[in-house]
């Protein structure tokens, strides 16, 4: 989740242990919280997809504090894994 509340998320297509894999981030949405303290979670209706990686499995994505990118991990099962910096939680 981003500083501003928008929820990233990442996806993957994984047909087994040699691949191919194929993954998407998305935007999913957002989080709010009210003065009163109540927690909203809107889904979006059309997600965002900021970013596309052919051939790799993204499993994992934080945004970082205070800029536009995230640590993209990737589990590539037998063809290794990568960690990686990608810019997708732009506000």
């Amino acid at each position: 989740m981003t500083g501003s509340g928008r929820i990233i998320v990442g996806s993957a297509s994984d047909a087994g242990d040699d691949g191919p894999f194929d993954s998407a981030v998305s935007g999913a949405g957002r989080v709010s919280v009210s003065a009163a303290g109540r927690v909203r979670v809107t889904l979006a209706a059309s997600p965002a997809v900021p970013g596309t990686y052919p051939r790799y499995k993204v499993e994992a994505v934080e945004c970082l504090p205070g800029c536009a990118d995230a640590v993209a991990g990737t589990d590539d099962e037998n063809l290794g894994g990568h960690v990686r910096t990608v810019p997708v939680c732009g506000t």
